[in-house]
């Protein structure tokens, strides 16, 4: 007797992903295609950012989509808000000097392979693929500005850096 199986949708679309590159939508509404070499799955674009409290009235702006999702990747090309979370913190812990300027371009994309760097030595080990891409596993381990929301500083950059 033969047997037959039916592919569900799922597994068809499954499949497709793997010959299919990944669309990134920035925050401004634009597609940008981009290679998905390392994951089978669409990557997801940081949107805005989540206040993580650090405690007395002191906060870290960690790139997000949507509040508390850190699954999410700022980019080469992209222009947005996360692109400035990720930049005023790589100027502030990680000594940068790179422009603020909402723009994920060259100078970005190398300031985060510099941390991604500087993060693996003080680890002792490889812990982050120095890609220049902000992923989850950056985010994870990376040092973020906080900001002070005490006593009407409305967000006053302190200069002093957390992990999340």
């Amino acid at each position: 007797m033969r047997t037959t199986r039916r592919a569900s949708l799922a597994s068809l679309a499954a499949v497709a992903a793997l010959a299919v590159p990944a669309v990134v939508v920035g925050s401004a509404g634009t597609a940008s295609a981009q290679v998905a070499s390392k994951t089978v799955a669409a990557e997801v674009a940081c949107t805005g950012f989540t206040n993580v409290s650090v405690g007395g009235g002191w906060y870290l702006h960690v790139p997000s989509a949507g509040s508390g999702n850190y699954n999410c990747v700022v980019a080469r090309g992209m222009n947005s808000l996360p692109v400035l979370v990720v930049q005023e913190s790589l100027n502030a812990c990680f000594g940068q000097g790179i422009a603020e300027d909402r723009d994920f371009g060259s100078g970005t994309e190398q300031a985060v392979k510099n941390a991604q760097t500087q993060i693996n030595r003080n680890a002792g080990s490889h812990v982050l693929d120095v890609d220049g891409r902000f992923g989850p596993k950056t985010s994870s381990k990376f040092l973020f500005q906080a900001y002070d929301y005490t006593n009407g500083q409305n967000g006053r950059h302190t200069g002093v850096c957390y992990t999340r």
